[in-house]
């Protein structure tokens, strides 16, 4: 039911299912990752920007400031999650969870990856600091790696809309790890498979804390979950969507 990608992203990045919810993922990550959570008021693509430039650290920020709810900063296996502390609580365990998905899927899991086959030598290409040998980019190739920047996440085109393709899709992803580490769908699934859609998305909202409307997409997506075949094509691709 559960995609294996994501299963094995679970698996991988160490974030088992606590024994009580709602999650508070802010408490976790800084015994499992290099990430700093840092929480402020009224966040703003300019805020983060400001921040990081008081500690030295010179990074382009984009978004829209009128609906910017956290982002991730993240270089050489460490990042800087940022978050709006006057959203409502559901909204921000949300967005903690999201932009760490982020972290794991895009810079976290491909790094771990490229290690175990490489080993350390192949850090100064991962961190930028050297491109990589022929045999280095042939064995990446043979081995589906990715040792080049990941895709920028903020890039968006004159509409304000994402800029590639690959940027909604790390977006999807994100969002389904991220409802994943917050309402595991083994646990949920019991609970809301016999329900009508808004008396789920109602459980989900108070007893995992999903903002209602993320809740609401999560409903829909475990009932699609469900109606396909646990070894469909679909999810031996990695594609997603209803």
């Amino acid at each position: 039911m559960t995609p294996l990608w994501l299963e094995e992203a679970v698996e991988e990045c160490g974030f088992t299912a606590p024994s009580r919810f709602p999650r508070n993922l802010s408490t976790e990550i800084p015994s499992r990752l290099s990430v700093k959570v840092v929480a402020l008021p009224h966040l703003t693509p300019q805020a983060v920007r400001d921040w990081l430039l008081r500690r030295g650290i010179r990074q382009p920020v984009e978004g829209d400031a009128s609906d910017f709810h956290g982002c991730m900063v993240a270089k050489a296996g460490h990042g800087f999650l940022f978050v709006d502390r006057s959203e409502e609580n559901a909204e921000q365990r949300f967005t903690v969870a999201h932009e760490l998905s982020h972290f794991i899927l895009d810079q976290w899991l491909p790094r771990q990856r490229a290690l175990r086959v490489f080993g350390e030598q192949i850090l100064p290409v991962l961190d930028g600091l050297r491109k990589p040998t022929p045999d280095e980019a042939m064995t990446a190739l043979f081995e589906k790696l990715s040792l080049g920047p990941p895709v920028d996440l903020m890039a968006r085109d004159a509409s304000g809309h994402y800029a590639r393709r690959a940027v909604m899709d790390s977006e999807w992803r994100a969002d389904l790890l991220g409802l994943e580490l917050l309402a595991p769908a083994k646990l949920v699934v019991p609970l809301v498979m016999d329900l009508p859609a808004e008396e789920a998305t109602g459980l989900l909202f108070f007893r995992y804390g999903l903002p209602r409307e993320k809740a609401d997409t999560y409903v829909q997506e475990l009932h699609r979950r469900m109606r396909t075949p646990r070894f469909s094509i679909e999810q031996f691709l990695g594609v997603e969507g209803g």
